[in-house]
């Protein structure tokens, strides 16, 4: 409860904190920020605009923890986000347009860096930060260029940042994990392949969005599987459903799918070759899943002949309006290159997912 109430505070904060920022806030509206650059910049990376003695320090050490740390599940390490320190007296106008950045500054580093940081600070805001030792977090949007995220990181002293930054590494990795997924999520949706989402939704009781190019490749009775094919890589998902009688699947969700995938994913010219599971980089955990209890997993697939293999990540849950189990996974194929991004755009269309009562309330 304790934990609850601390992230609570945190969430209010980045919401409702009225400490003011020397180069504007949010609060003034987009309406003028017409005139402003599109943010650009790759996928999943964050400028960290502080002190580089900082950056090569504890506090820098921390950040990295939070946004360096490597995704589970996947074959090879990628981290969540490749992060980028800048000096902030190397601040030029194309850096400023990037499309996520962190500032990072405390009161007690009087470097020329770190004065340069408190640049974006008023007097009346610094005078906050030193009363109140719970201030240590401010978001704002499209200050330098539209559809870019900044997040303001600031303390009295380095050691009391830190401590912020641990207790609260989740929630800062997840403000910026769903920002990529919106960003993701208008991309791959601004074309949607709708005969194929009105066949599930009338066929089988649910509706998953599904992006432009993707392929119904087996609409069986309990097992649907659209995938998009591409010379050099595939992308999968796989929605298998049965009557909700028993939590067995829930005790030993590896065993669950294996069953599935034994039963539903073989290939058609050698039905001997089906999928299967590889034992490394297995990570399962307890998950709210569309406001319903679920067990996530995310790990690694192989043929059973060894001819191929990738991450995948999946939900068991259950949809008591509709007395269902559902088992839903998103994995690719794609030998030879990164599996983050792609693994992300898998996560984003999953989570389109929606049956039963949610199905109806959103008509």
């Amino acid at each position: 409860m304790k934990r609850t109430l601390q992230n609570l505070k945190g969430l209010l904060f980045a919401l409702t904190l009225t400490i003011a920022v020397s180069c504007g806030s949010e609060q003034n509206g987009n309406s003028s920020k017409s005139h402003l650059p599109v943010a650009r910049g790759e996928a999943n990376a964050v400028l960290a605009v502080m002190d580089t003695t900082q950056w090569n320090g504890p506090l820098g050490e921390a950040l990295r923890d939070i946004f360096s740390d490597y995704v589970p599940g996947l074959p090879q390490d990628e981290p969540y986000f490749k992060l980028r320190n800048i000096n902030p007296l190397k601040m030029n106008n194309i850096l400023k347009t990037a499309k996520s950045m962190i500032f990072v500054s405390t009161i007690d580093n009087n470097g020329a860096q770190s004065r340069a940081m408190q640049n974006y600070f008023t007097t009346s805001s610094l005078e906050k930060i030193q009363k109140d030792t719970s201030l240590y977090r401010l978001t704002q949007k499209n200050q330098f260029a539209r559809g870019q995220e900044i997040v303001h990181l600031f303390g009295q002293t380095e050691r009391q940042l830190i401590a912020h930054l641990k207790r609260d590494k989740d929630l800062l990795r997840n403000y910026f994990l769903n920002i990529e997924n919106q960003r993701i999520n208008k991309a791959i949706f601004k074309v949607r392949e709708k005969q194929i989402e009105k066949t599930l939704r009338e066929t089988h009781g649910f509706d998953i969005q599904v992006p432009y190019g993707y392929d119904l490749a087996k609409n069986q009775r309990d097992f649907i599987w659209i995938r998009l094919l591409d010379p050099e890589y595939e992308k999968n998902i796989f929605v298998h459903y049965r009557p909700f009688n028993s939590r067995e699947p829930f005790d030993d969700v590896m065993a669950f799918r294996e069953e599935v995938t034994s039963s539903y994913m073989r290939d058609i010219q050698k039905p001997e070759i089906y999928m299967t599971l590889q034992n490394e980089n297995r990570n399962i955990r307890e998950v709210n899943f569309k406001g319903r209890y679920a067990k996530e997993t995310r790990g690694l697939w192989k043929l059973s002949d060894i001819s191929g293999g990738g991450p995948f990540v999946s939900y068991v849950f259950v949809d008591e309006s509709q007395k269902r189990l559902y088992y839903l996974e998103g994995y690719v194929y794609a030998p030879s290159k990164d599996k983050r991004e792609f693994m992300q755009e898998m996560e984003v269309i999953v989570n389109t997912f929606r049956s039963g009562e949610d199905l109806l309330n959103a008509k």
